[in-house]
């Protein structure tokens, strides 16, 4: 059984642990998350990740 998804207002584990200036809101949900650096474009929350890859397998990747 998986832990249920909190509301989209409560940011992700990762902006939880990174600098302010690297948090942005996931182009998914909108849930803020960390976006990976300064020019960083449409980052996934770990939840709308997870989905991404049930969805389109293993071999997802960012560009």
């Amino acid at each position: 059984m998986t832990a249920p998804v909190p509301p989209v207002s409560e940011p992700d584990a990762s902006a939880r642990t990174c600098p302010g200036d690297q948090v942005g809101p996931c182009s998914a949900c909108g849930r803020p998350t960390h976006k990976y650096g300064s020019g960083a474009l449409s980052p996934l929350c770990q939840f709308c990740d997870a989905k991404a890859v049930q969805r389109w397998g293993g071999k997802l990747r960012a560009n």
